[in-house]
């Protein structure tokens, strides 16, 4: 009956009312005439509701975050308001999901049906349960309705768009010894200390996160606005994390997810310690993030982590190549990959002889390498230079007991 043109289905339900018409008037009777009347009724009104439109709807999305971290589950609201309550029979309430969303979750379930009768404003909800890290675009809405039987079917698709971004997990880190943290405390002190003895630049509007010695009390009562001293700037210890996004096959994508996690982790930990962190990453294009410290600066690494892909290829080796000489002598490199090839042991290899503190982590399924990769690894353990082995435990107890690495004299 779907695949009729509606005109013919019209033509079909007036054949019918004729011909119990012409029954009732040749046989007469209370019975004849009875199913005369009584599909008459039907067929008036699947007539009426074949002709008369949904009408115009306002629908909103309404989302518990639009910023979540992977585990936590979302919620969606889909709520309507229409003009004329006509009572429809039902209504057929989808949300058109992202297809990453649904790859990565196929028993998300986002419709919904709704007995509306008279009611102007209609409500469906559902839960996305644990969604995976990344940006997810929400775009439209559709609502379906049709008679009592099925034959005319009527659909309308509205646009609401909505962008959910959901963040990668972290773990908690105490402490790390591939930081050295006593020696960044200490120079997070002497930085201080510089600070006070150093001429102000100017000065910038407060933000979370700036030290309450530093607040400029005479500029914030001349415009009334709370504002801090800017310094001129001090070189001195900085940390950079490189991400590889290159993996040879999809087989490998959750261990990229973990990588993921672990960079995540490395730069909570780091705002948390106030370490000055940047960022580099590197698959189907380089981003660069500065070595700087704040909430913002952090807040802007993290929104790129959450929407990191992995890239089939080798792209890292080609770009870290000139990103070598780029680094400098006062940064701790950390390089997070889930692989080891020879460029980047060469790359390691000249970094260390440039003096440059330099940390790798192999990131794992299991937290075993392959006899290909222990080779490798061998070689940076001759080059006295610090690689972890990350998967099998947590992050910190992985990176307390770590791989051989050189302990500083």
């Amino acid at each position: 009956m779907k695949k009729i043109h509606p005109f013919m289905k019209v033509v079909l339900l007036m054949v019918i009312v004729a011909t119990t018409f012409v029954y009732a008037m040749f046989q007469g009777g209370f019975v004849s005439w009875f199913l005369f009347y009584s599909t008459g009724i039907v067929v008036l009104t699947t007539l009426i509701y074949a002709f008369m439109p949904i009408g115009h709807l306002r629908v909103f999305r309404k989302v518990n975050a639009e910023r979540l971290v992977s585990g936590d589950d979302l919620r969606v609201t889909i709520t309507i308001e229409r003009k004329f309550p006509f009572p429809f029979l039902y209504l057929i309430v989808e949300d058109s999901i992202p297809d990453d969303w649904r790859l990565k979750n196929s028993q998300i379930n986002s419709k919904g049906i709704i007995y509306p009768s008279f009611e102007r404003h209609l409500v469906h909800s559902y839960t996305i349960r644990k969604p995976s890290r990344g940006e997810y675009q929400f775009s439209k809405v559709k609502v379906r309705t049709s008679d009592l039987f099925g034959l005319f079917i009527k659909e309308k698709e509205v646009t609401v768009q909505t962008e959910v971004v959901v963040f990668p997990r972290y773990q908690e880190m105490r402490s790390l010894n591939m930081y050295n943290e006593n020696e960044a405390e200490a120079y997070i002190t002497s930085q201080r200390v510089i600070e006070d003895i150093t001429s102000v630049a100017g000065s910038r509007e407060y933000v979370p996160g700036d030290r309450l010695t530093s607040i400029d009390w005479k500029v914030t009562a001349r415009i009334n606005k709370l504002m801090t001293k800017e310094f001129e700037e001090y070189l001195g210890q900085r940390f950079l994390i490189a991400v590889d996004c290159s993996i040879k096959s999809k087989e490998d994508a959750m261990t990229f997810e973990k990588a993921v996690e672990l960079a995540t982790s490395f730069t909570v930990h780091s705002y948390k310690k106030q370490f000055h962190l940047g960022l580099l990453t590197v698959g189907d294009g380089v981003s660069r993030y500065p070595i700087h410290y704040g909430e913002t600066h952090q807040g802007s690494m993290l929104e790129h982590l959450a929407k990191l892909n992995f890239h089939l290829g080798n792209a890292f080796d080609f770009v870290f190549v000139n990103e070598v000489n780029k680094i400098t002598a006062d940064t701790i490199l950390v390089i997070i990959s889930t692989r080891i090839t020879d460029a980047m042991a060469e790359n390691l290899r000249r970094l260390n002889k440039r003096g440059i503190k330099t940390a790798f982590c192999l990131v794992t399924n299991t937290g075993k390498p392959t006899s290909y990769e222990q080779s490798k690894l061998a070689l940076l353990d001759k080059l006295n230079i610090r690689y972890y082995v990350l998967g099998k435990n947590s992050f910190e107890s992985d990176l307390q007991g770590g791989g051989a690495f050189a302990e500083e004299s």
